[in-house]
């Protein structure tokens, strides 16, 4: 009896990514591959693509969707739904995930009149909770790896089926995807691909099942020129037809399995995703030591690896605080969007675009280390959040906002959110012009991670394997000097009115290197509070450590006036030292932005009204600082007196399917002062900011 050969196929693009780059795809990848699976009718397929990147193609192009149309009227094609704008469903709301997934069951049945019966789940992020909702949404399968029935105890022999699981009494099919055909295709030389296929008929495999990224064909490096160019995708669904005739496999969707083959048994599958996944979602200093012990797991040993497990997906969350306060900001969005009356249907579906999730983490490809997709979901949920605020007087309440079980202060308007970490240095942690629907606090921390070790190894270019082409997972990109200087490593969080109290000895260098001599405990430690309408006022009984010395007290207060909505900032600083050793040293006030201008490419800062190149480091005089834009608006830091700045472009190196990216995160701003400290004496500075 012929092998059921179950080919499923997964399209996404994230929320935010560039035109010219899904254009790209679209014309490299995605069309071709339609385009040359049409010709080959015998041929039968599942097949998913994201809300995300239907609504791209219906609006740029629709002749994809012709040639979907075409696929399903030749019965080629099954297809999958998922949540409609590709988030992962255990991290949001029940309501929310049940409303992703019904917009995208009822945009396949509008566009195409089909009635999906089958669910691709984002990243393979599985919790036993979802198979309720999955179930009471019409579902009758979804697909996994086969890693997470592995980890369960199953064995591989075991997996060439599909299986039962349960939750509440209610059931749904599960199909376990085979790891070994994950990696193969299209990466193996087809004829060893057919050696793995007989292989399995030999061992009485039940199902062979494939489903996996679309990019694969066409959009990963050097897979354009091996999967068309040099006709692996012909010959593949050529070889497919000849094993057919001969009685070796035969194509067929997931929902024609399920139909016509009996379950394997039940199974109960515990929190997982991909190995890769629970890997990237580890802290890197755990990743080191899990891959240590991978690499001592011999060939002998090899059996006892499905027992060892890294983090699951929301161990991001810990790892990564931007992505944690991002999503909390999403839930209290989403509790807002479904408890305002009347019912705001824009606004909801803006909600339910700022959960695409690949701003959220970061493996192999850019996702969270990319500004231009936080930057989109960032949009994305201000937008919905301008139209649920409520245009009464502004408020400020005292509420956990992140989750760590320390409250923050969280102000609001119809025109702006603010919000303060009393715990942490009394920074500001988001500044959010609704009016705008842009957050200028949207940076990324400078971090350790696992493949910095590996930077200075790495060979150069794409290397292809001795048969077929190197997976993403084996690239090698050669370093350059720029992205070697740029491992830099922050010991605070890249946020706003951070206060730093440090060697006048130090430079701008240093500065940049994060390596600059503090001498205050202030930057990143915990501020008491009064809260006097819309004004607040931060203070810390602490100290200078300058190097020999024992603690030298110093009081800090800081009052920020939040005005004009939450457009305008005024700052003050009154220093009190306490000490009767004389002190010199420099005090400087840090804001780390993410300007308007790094979203549309048009603008610039000015010092005094001259232009400044913002992609190199600065050491400048100035009173008044302008981040501007063409359409005249701007932000406007303003200082007493001529002042002296620090300011650079906060770079961060990280890991992309082409290698390593060196990416600029935000503009770091710094004025400061130098002062001599004398006991007794007091030191005042004001600081205005605001959004013009």
């Amino acid at each position: 009896m012929s092998l059921p050969f179950l080919f499923g196929i997964h399209n996404h693009q994230p929320l935010g990514n560039f035109d010219y780059v899904i254009e790209r795809l679209t014309t490299e990848c995605y069309k071709p591959f339609l385009e040359e699976v049409k010709k080959y009718k015998y041929f039968k397929f599942s097949f998913h693509a994201s809300g995300v990147l239907f609504r791209w193609w219906e609006a740029h192009r629709p002749d994809m969707l012709d040639l979907l149309g075409e696929l399903i009227a030749q019965e080629q094609i099954e297809l999958v739904c998922g949540g409609f704008f590709e988030p992962i469903l255990a991290s949001i709301p029940r309501e929310d995930r049940k409303e992703q997934i019904l917009r995208h069951k009822d945009y396949l049945r509008q566009k195409f009149g089909a009635s999906p019966v089958g669910l691709w789940l984002t990243e393979r992020v599985w919790e036993q909770s979802l198979v309720e909702d999955l179930v009471d949404l019409g579902l009758q399968y979804v697909v996994v790896d086969d890693r997470h029935f592995l980890v369960s105890g199953f064995e591989t022999q075991d997996l060439y089926g599909y299986y039962l699981t349960e939750a509440e009494g209610k059931r749904l099919a599960v199909f376990p995807i085979d790891e070994n055909l994950r990696y193969a295709i299209p990466f193996w030389p087809v004829n060893r691909l057919e050696a793995y296929i007989k292989d399995l008929i030999s061992r009485g495999a039940e199902l062979a099942i494939y489903f996996d990224d679309g990019e694969k064909f066409g959009a990963w490096p050097g897979t354009y020129k091996w999967v068309y160019k040099e006709g692996w995708l012909k010959e593949f669904l050529s070889s497919l037809g000849q094993w057919t005739e001969r009685g070796l496999v035969r194509s067929m969707t997931f929902a024609e399995a399920l139909k016509e083959f009996s379950p394997k048994g039940l199974a109960y599958l515990p929190t997982a995703s991909y190995m890769e996944m629970e890997e990237w979602a580890l802290p890197a200093k755990r990743i080191l030591e899990l891959e240590e012990l991978h690499q001592r797991l011999n060939t002998e040993h090899s059996r006892f690896r499905s027992f060892i497990r890294g983090g699951h997906w929301k161990n991001f969350f810990v790892k990564y605080p931007e992505a944690n306060y991002l999503h909390k900001r999403m839930l209290q969005v989403s509790q807002l969007s479904r408890s305002t009356k009347p019912f705001d249907q824009e606004a909801r579906l803006s909600l339910l675009a700022a959960q695409c999730n690949d701003a959220y983490w970061h493996g192999v490809f850019g996702g969270l280390y990319l500004p231009h997709l936080r930057q989109a979901v960032w949009q994305a949920l201000l937008s919905a959040e301008k139209r649920l605020r409520s245009p009464k007087t502004p408020q400020i309440i005292s509420e956990d906002t992140d989750f760590d079980g320390k409250e923050e202060l969280f102000y609001s308007s119809s025109k702006a959110v603010l919000v303060f970490k009393p715990s942490y240095g009394a920074h500001l942690v988001e500044w959010s012009n609704l009016l705008q629907k842009h957050n200028l606090q949207n940076t990324l921390t400078r971090r350790f991670e696992a493949y910095h070790v590996n930077i200075k190894e790495a060979a150069g270019g794409l290397e292809p394997s001795e048969e077929g082409v190197s997976s993403i997972h084996h690239l090698r990109k050669k370093p350059s000097s720029e992205v070697l200087a740029a491992l830099v490593y922050d010991w605070y969080d890249r946020h706003s009115l951070v206060e730093h109290f440090f060697d006048p000895a130090k430079g701008l260098a240093d500065f940049i290197a994060c390596n600059f001599g503090e001498w205050g405990d202030f930057a990143n430690q915990p501020f008491r509070y009064h809260r006097q309408r819309s004004t607040l006022l931060f203070f810390r009984d602490g100290g200078l450590y300058p190097p020999g010395s024992g603690r030298r007290p110093l009081l800090m207060r800081k009052k920020v006036a939040i005005k004009e909505a939450g457009l305008l900032l005024e700052i003050s600083y009154d220093i009190e030292y306490r000490s009767s050793e004389s002190t010199r040293c420099r005090f400087g006030v840090e804001f780390n932005f993410y300007p308007p201008f790094m979203v549309t490419g048009k603008g610039g800062i000015r010092l005094d009204h001259k232009p400044i190149d913002v992609h190199t480091p600065q050491d400048l005089w100035g009173e008044e600082l302008e981040i501007w834009t063409p359409s005249e608006k701007k932000i406007c830091l303003q200082v007493p007196e001529k002042t002296r700045f620090y300011i650079f472009p906060l770079r961060t190196v990280s890991q992309s399917e082409e290698g390593f990216d060196l990416t600029v995160q935000g503009i770091t701003i710094m004025p400061f002062w130098e002062e001599e400290f004398r006991l007794g004496a007091s030191f005042k500075k004001n600081l205005r900011i605001r959004w013009c």
